[in-house]
């Protein structure tokens, strides 16, 4: 999937990414202004107005996520003269510097799916696939629902895909340290008092 992104616009690429590292739902992602930005802390503010929660939150970004950032104001400027605005534009004929759609951005998803050969791949894979990375990361389940901007923790839990093989090693890891705490606290039944 990652080669067939690699061939997309610096716009369709940024996106991906931003989409990837702010786990953003589709509406957040085609919303986003420039000035939603702070590049020197990589961080998105998304808009109350703008999220599904009618929440604000913030959300963080990569470093391949900014140096796309700074490629693409940079195309974006030469294309369309100014940087203030709707970050991600049309470069359509009919649509020409118009903000871009959500459908637009869904059509260009199942563009790359199917030439990725990647049939189960939505705008929202990207989503499901950064909650999931947040937990093998260990962040808590809490911190994982506020960085989604879910209010509810159940909600949370359906975007968490840990494979059987994750969530064995995870037990395994926790029961050797608890087995080991446990064995040195016995291990003061060995001295005679």
């Amino acid at each position: 999937m990652l080669a067939t992104c690699a061939t997309e616009s610096l716009r369709n690429r940024l996106m991906v990414t931003l989409a990837y590292d702010g786990a953003l739902r589709r509406e957040e992602l085609v919303q986003l202004d420039v000035e939603d930005f702070e590049p020197a802390h990589r961080l998105i503010h998304l808009r109350a107005e703008t999220t599904k929660s009618q929440r604000a939150r913030e959300v963080a970004f990569g470093t391949t996520s900014s140096q796309l950032f700074v490629a693409y104001l940079r195309e974006r400027r030469t294309l369309f003269g100014r940087l203030d605005g709707p970050l991600f534009r049309s470069t359509s004929n009919r649509n020409c510097g118009a903000p871009l759609s959500a459908s637009s951005w869904s059509k260009t998803v199942e563009s790359i799916a199917r030439r990725a050969g990647a049939a189960r791949l939505s705008t929202h894979t990207f989503r499901h696939l950064r909650l999931t990375d947040l937990a093998r990361a260990d962040w808590t389940i809490d911190q994982i629902a506020q960085y989604a901007g879910h209010r509810d923790l159940v909600t949370t839990m359906r975007y968490i895909h840990l494979s059987g093989r994750e969530l064995a090693a995870r037990f395994h890891r926790a029961n050797t340290t608890i087995h080991a705490d446990r064995e040195r606290l016995l291990a003061s039944l060995l001295e005679e008092r």
